[in-house]
Order: structure tokens, then sequence, then C-alpha cells
């Protein structure tokens, strides 16, 4: 190994340990904050703004480190808070159970890659601001959603929490390759453009790869079946098309995947 490479990882090393005393700093205060939020003694406005503007810290501190775990907990926590309007006491005991997972990887939990998706999915489950969880069945089905649009991509989420099922969403498709991996959903709903990367692309990088060759895919598209925009879509998988027509085909796409 030569003297720049050995500079390197020395470098590498040094940021990560520096990003993870961040973290249990941040997730200290984070732990006081949530008592202080049960005990009243800070404004409950004030305490959420806190909340999601460290969630988004965190997300964003985490995306460029090799720190796979503490790179999906993040997230999922960024997502949970990202609706909220108001913190009870339900929406804080789940707080809370991101916060005490972040600080056990802080200081050094290690979870096997295939334990991960267990993991993840024993995280609570983000709230939709227009869906009552209360009068709904739970599944403990999860949906990757690729979806660089925010505002699709909330009429999606919507649509699928109406249903009981669990979303996450990803906004790049590079990036939803290394976490279909990592987390192994129950389907994948992604969209046409993505970038560099259409949708198309993103099926057929899935449908390559014996880790993720299984999970069911989606094209979400304003694209009808036979379009030659289409050619090259993996064989098995679903359209989901864009208008009128989405709640009819996302029936007939969980039924053919069989996702109950």
């Amino acid at each position: 190994m030569s003297t720049s490479d050995i500079a390197d990882n020395e470098n590498e090393l040094r940021v990560i340990n520096e990003f993870l005393d961040e973290l249990r700093d941040t997730a200290s205060q984070l732990q006081v904050l949530l008592g202080n939020l049960r005990s009243h003694s800070v404004p409950a406005d004030e305490g959420l703004a806190t909340l999601k503007r460290e969630a988004s810290n965190l997300r964003s501190h985490a995306q460029g480190l090799n720190l796979p775990m503490i790179k999906l907990v993040t997230h999922r926590l960024d997502e949970y808070m990202g609706d909220l309007k108001a913190v009870g006491s339900a929406e804080l005991d789940e707080i809370q159970v991101f916060v005490d997972k972040i600080e056990k990887l802080a200081d050094g939990e290690h979870v096997s890659e295939t334990d991960a998706p267990a993991v993840v999915r024993a995280l609570p489950a983000k709230r939709s601001a227009d869906i009552d969880f209360g009068k709904i069945e739970k599944k403990n089905v999860e949906i990757l959603l690729v979806l660089p649009e925010k505002a699709m991509s909330r009429i999606v989420e919507r649509e699928l929490a109406a249903c009981g099922y669990r979303t996450s969403t990803i906004r790049d498709g590079f990036a939803a390759i290394e976490t279909v991996v990592r987390t192994r959903p129950d389907m994948v709903l992604a969209s046409m453009e993505l970038g560099l990367l259409s949708g198309i692309d993103l099926g057929n990088a899935l449908a390559a790869m014996m880790p993720t060759q299984q999970i069911p895919f989606a094209l979400f598209t304003s694209y009808e079946w036979g379009n030659p925009k289409l050619r090259g879509l993996p064989a098995r998988a679903a359209v989901i098309r864009k208008g009128p027509q989405f709640g009819d085909d996302l029936a007939e796409t969980l039924a053919r995947f069989e996702i109950t």
C-alpha cells in the first residue's frame, strides 16, 4: 500500500471517528430534548423544530460516509420527522426508538448484512399527515419508492399508507440500488425518469443481481403498454400509469405480486 493510500485511509478513519463523536453528542442531546418534551418543559413547536433540524443534519452528514446502518437509520428518522405536524406521547415513543438505535450504532453495535432488513423494518413507520393510522390495519410490507418529485411521492405514499403499507422514498437511482440490496423491500416502485439512470435501467440492474432479482419491480410512468419508450423493461416488471388509471394499476400490481 502506497503512502498516499495510507494517508487516505487514515483521513477517512479520522472523519468517521469525528462523525461518530458528533453522533453521540447529538443523540445525547436528543435524549434530553425528548425528556423535556415529555415533561412539557420545552414548548412542543420549538422541540419539534429542533428534532426536524437535527434529523435532517444527521442524515446529510451520514450520507457520504461508509457507515451503512447509520445511513439507513438516519434516513428513516429524517423521513419520519418530515411530515410531522405535532409530537404527542405516541410520536415521542417512536422517535425514542430511532434515537436509542442511533446511540447503539454510534457506540459500536454491529448489525450484519443478513439482519439489516429486519432491523430497518423494526423502526417505526413514517406517518402520513392525511391518514388516520388508527383506523388502518398496518401490514409488515415495505415498498421502496424511487421517485425524484416530492409532490408525486407524497401522493403515492398516501395511497399506499391507506392500504397499511410501509414506504420509504429515495430520490436517486444509484442510491436506490444500495438501499434495495441492504433493506430487501417487498416491492420497488420507480419513476421512469431518474436522471442519469432511467427507471428501466434500475429495473434491469435489480433483475440482474442475485440478491435483488426476485424483488417485485414496478415502473411508474405516463406511457402506455406498447410504447417504444418501455422497450427493455424486465419481463417480470409491472407498469403503474399516472393519472386516473393509477389506483387500478396499483391494485392490480399488488395482487399480481401477491403483496397483501
